[in-house]
């Protein structure tokens, strides 16, 4: 009796996996299905994910599901182990470092063709991307949105800030809130700020001097931001366009970005359509509609990010901004971001 209890009970097993197997392969081979992996805050409900989904849905019949990308590197480490069966057609959410150091790892369609926004509108924005086009690294992705990336200070607040070199007072001693490089896109945009506008070892000794004046560096930006909302720092390292979150979402203006007169950097971020992709005429359609003013409209308003059109600010909140002096967008190779990486491990090793 036991023996045909487990008998049955096998059988029931391979059925049910044969069931599963079944339904996975056809949402697998679904044509009208987009598969697109995004960062969790993306995806959120208030992230632009849900309503971009929506109004696609709506528009075009086609369906999307996001898969979850916590962090980008191992996400495509996965991807590149599953080659062609990896989940996903799209890719959402990769900043110009991401491209830079992971992207190797699988390989990609060529999307040049659908790139609708212009060099001329980049540049209305203030925005030069010059060098773009001469990177074969960033040929196979599509820029969707941007800010420029500094510190951000309660306007009753009376330090007065000019030069990095500012951030080293002794009244900001433990007052701000940075994110470690080697966890969050701000922090190395913040390591290779310090880098490129300073010598090698003019820059390797403020971040030494950074290293023990700073009040944290936190894992992630969402941390770092806490901590000066919750008042435990009087600046963070964070975007341009976070006093317009406060001011829209909280109605506060006591927020102010600053200005540095050597030039704030940028962060950029991108989507890309994997090679692999199951539905690849379905993701060219979505990859066309980020770029849309409705889709552009939507991830300004839920990302808080600069749209690549700058016509789509024109009467938001967003057209307020001032205007802030840029460096121009530079392209590093992956071994010269691992350089400044590890110089800034060796600084936390030994002095932290």
């Amino acid at each position: 009796m036991r023996q045909f209890i487990l008998y049955i009970a096998g059988i029931f097993s391979i059925l049910f996996l044969l069931y599963v197997y079944r339904e996975d392969n056809q949402q697998l081979n679904d044509k009208s299905s987009i598969k697109i992996y995004a960062s969790g805050s993306f995806m959120s409900s208030w992230g632009p994910g849900p309503e971009l989904k929506a109004l696609f849905e709506e528009r075009t019949g086609l369906k999307i599901s996001f898969i979850e990308m916590s962090d980008p590197g191992i996400t495509l480490q996965k991807v590149s182990f599953s080659a062609e069966e990896a989940m996903g057609d799209i890719v959402i959410g990769l900043d110009q470092f991401d491209i830079a150091r992971f992207t190797d790892k699988v390989r990609w369609k060529d999307i040049s063709h659908l790139n609708t926004i212009s060099q001329s509108t980049f540049a209305s924005s203030g925005l030069n991307l010059n060098e773009l086009k001469n990177s074969d690294k960033f040929m196979n992705f599509i820029p969707y949105d941007w800010s420029a990336v500094t510190f951000v200070k309660r306007t009753d607040s009376n330090y007065q800030i000019n030069y990095l070199p500012d951030l080293l007072k002794p009244s900001l001693k433990s007052k701000i809130a940075f994110e470690d490089p080697r966890t969050s896109s701000p922090g190395l945009q913040f390591l290779l700020w310090v880098a490129s506008t300073q010598s090698e070892d003019q820059a390797i000794q403020f971040l030494k001097d950074l290293n023990t004046h700073a009040h944290s560096f936190s894992p992630n930006w969402s941390t770092a931001y806490g901590l000066f909302k919750n008042k435990n720092a009087d600046l963070v390292l964070s975007y341009i366009t976070s006093p317009i979150y406060h001011l829209v979402e909280e109605n506060d203006a006591n927020y102010q970005a600053l200005e540095f007169k050597e030039g704030l950097p940028v962060q950029v971020e991108f989507m890309g359509l994997l090679a692999s992709c199951k539905n690849c005429e379905a993701a060219h359609k979505f990859i066309t509609f980020v770029q849309s003013k409705e889709g552009q409209r939507i991830i300004m308003n839920k990302n808080y990010m600069l749209p690549m059109d700058k016509q789509i600010t024109e009467g938001t909140a967003f057209d307020t901004l001032r205007v802030f002096k840029l460096l121009d967008f530079k392209v590093y190779s992956k071994e010269e971001i691992n350089k400044w990486l590890r110089i800034w491990s060796d600084i936390r090793k030994n002095d932290g």
